[in-house]
């Protein structure tokens, strides 16, 4: 008999085997019909981060990151990624937000530090700067990770920068009359992001539920989870490792939207629950946002 849990592990691991990864159907339509010569410009510009999310990105499997950052998009700037720097990168960046490159997509990894703009500069200028620039000129943005959605852990209590997420900073500017899309995570799935951006170019805006792609977000990690049986028995885990159901280990499955049980990670060989750990609830809009708040939790089933 094979368990729920190793039955999508080895449906995952096939998947990725043969380039599919859990491509979504519009998706692969999508890829066949690109051309080349008419790829989207984005501009890929990181605020209060880690850079956790640009390394994640780097780790799609199919398409490749090469494949999407030169075939099914053309990559004009990233901190991390460019092969120019200083005032050349800025120049080039400056060219584009202020209309004179042609249309662009606007990607923003990290929060905005809206009491504080000086804790972040690009070149001599606040970040801030050059988002205002951009809700001119983009033809809509994509706000990646938690950071750049909701201010993620720059903006946990007690953090004096006041950080804010792109459409929060977007509202409070009064700079609200372009498409935000809202793509979570901590660090985010590639797929989630890349796949975005073939829909919103290829297709269209995608269907969207909390500003976020409806196709990721539109079901609770708890309701796919392979643990749900446990649940509904009330086989618990007593401690971080053990088999068994890790509600009372501070997973945050039943609050918090995303595929992760049925896209896993990692180019399809694992995911948190699978390593035995609860769901953080990354994906989640409030995820960081109290500094009384465990991300796990012990002894809680003895409780």
């Amino acid at each position: 008999m094979i368990h729920r849990r190793d039955f999508l592990k080895f449906a995952a691991t096939l998947a990725a085997v043969f380039g599919l990864d859990a491509l979504p159907e519009p998706v692969l339509a999508a890829l066949k019909k690109i051309d080349p010569e008419a790829v989207p410009k984005l501009i890929y510009l990181q605020g209060l981060s880690c850079t956790g999310c640009s390394i994640s990105l780097l780790q799609a499997v199919a398409p490749s990151p090469l494949t999407m950052i030169t075939k099914y998009s053309q990559l004009v700037f990233h901190a991390d990624l460019s092969a120019i720097s200083g005032a050349k990168a800025l120049d080039l960046v400056d060219k584009y937000l202020s209309g004179q490159a042609g249309e662009y997509f606007l990607a923003v990894e990290g929060a905005i530090p809206e009491a504080m703009p000086e804790a972040c500069y690009l070149g001599d200028k606040p970040f801030a700067h050059y988002l205002e620039q951009a809700a001119k000129t983009m033809s809509g943005a994509i706000a990646v990770g938690a950071c750049a959605c909701d201010g993620g852990i720059p903006a946990a209590e007690g953090n004096p920068t006041g950080a804010i997420g792109l459409k929060e900073f977007y509202r409070k500017r009064n700079l609200t009359g372009k498409l935000v899309i809202n793509v979570r995570g901590c660090s985010v799935h590639p797929d989630w992001v890349w796949y975005t951006i073939i829909n919103l170019v290829k297709i269209g805006a995608p269907e969207l539920v909390n500003d976020a792609p409806k196709l990721f977000f539109s079901r609770k990690v708890h309701e796919s989870c392979p643990r749900y049986h446990d649940f509904q028995e009330e086989i618990f885990a007593k401690k971080l490792g053990d088999r068994g159901c890790l509600f009372k280990l501070g997973c945050q499955g039943p609050d918090t939207y995303a595929d992760c049980p049925t896209r896993w990670w990692n180019g399809g060989r694992t995911w948190c629950i699978d390593s035995n750990a609860p769901c953080i609830g990354c994906a989640s809009p409030s995820f960081a946002r109290r500094k009384d708040f465990p991300f796990y939790r012990i002894g809680e089933v003895n409780k």
